[in-house]
C-alpha cells in the first residue's frame, strides 16, 4: 500500500480546472487549492493503479508544471485486493514517468533512452541504459 503526498504546480490561470480535472480521479483526494498554482493532493493506491503511477499521470499531464513528492507512505502491511490488477511494489520508484504512468514495474529489465532536453534534437548521441534488478 502507498500513500502519497503530492504538490501539483501549474499556472494560476489553470488552477481551477487542473483542480476540478483532479478531484475526477478516484485515487485522489484533493486537500487544497488555493489558485495561485499550487495543488496539494494525497493519492492512495487503488485495484486498477498505484499511487506512483498515478502521480507519474498527473506529471505527465500538459498543463502541469511540476509535482513534487512532499509525502510518501509505502509498506507491505496491507493485503493486495484479490482483484488489483497492478499490484503495489512499494520499492518501485526507479523507473520513468512514462513507464510508471503505463504501469510497469519496475525491476524487470528495460532499456530507455535519455535527451537532456524534452522535445530538442540532441547534439550528442543519446544516453542509453539497459538495467536489470
Amino acid at each position: 500500500m502507498s500513500i502519497l503526498g503530492i504538490v501539483v504546480r501549474t499556472t494560476p490561470d489553470h488552477a481551477s480546472a487542473l483542480g476540478l480535472h483532479l478531484a475526477e480521479f478516484p485515487e485522489l483526494d484533493v486537500a487544497l487549492n488555493p489558485g495561485d498554482g499550487r495543488i496539494v493532493v494525497i493519492a492512495e493506491d487503488s485495484a486498477e493503479r498505484t499511487a506512483a503511477q498515478v502521480m507519474a499521470e498527473i506529471a505527465l499531464m500538459p498543463r502541469v508544471l511540476n509535482t513534487s513528492l512532499v509525502y510518501e507512505y509505502s509498506g507491505p502491511d496491507v493485503e493486495q485486493h484479490a482483484h488489483q490488477a497492478h499490484p503495489t511494489r512499494f520499492q518501485s520508484w526507479r523507473t520513468t514517468l512514462t513507464e510508471m504512468a503505463a504501469g510497469l514495474q519496475a525491476g524487470a529489465p528495460t532499456t530507455s533512452t535519455t535527451y537532456f532536453a524534452s522535445g530538442d534534437t540532441p547534439r550528442y548521441p543519446p544516453l542509453t541504459t539497459t538495467t536489470n534488478p
